[in-house]
């Protein structure tokens, strides 16, 4: 059983603070070739996700929000910026898919 618990994210927190993308990452899969990739990414203010895309339907992401909060804008294929949603842990929307 794999925990992710107030000390895995602290440690992740820390780590990401001290890095200069101020992120760091924890792997619940086993091999970097899984087909489902699970992971605990900590961000801290200052950093950026670049846009990106999945276009093969197999392919998907979830965010869940344990803590804190981010903004997350959803763009058309020229760019624009058709959605901004608002996550915060505890708050109106703390995971999408």
């Amino acid at each position: 059983m794999k925990r992710i618990d107030k000390i895995l994210l602290t440690t992740l927190s820390t780590q990401a603070a001290a890095s200069p993308r101020k992120r760091a990452h924890h792997n619940l899969h086993p091999q970097l070739d899984d087909k489902v990739q699970r992971l605990c990414i900590a961000m801290e203010p200052g950093t950026y996700v670049r846009p990106h895309r999945h276009n093969q339907p197999e392919t998907w992401e979830i965010l869940l929000i344990l803590s804190g909060a981010v903004a997350l804008l959803i763009f058309d294929d020229s760019g624009r910026v058709l959605e901004r949603i608002e996550l915060a842990a505890g708050g109106e929307v703390t995971a999408v898919e």
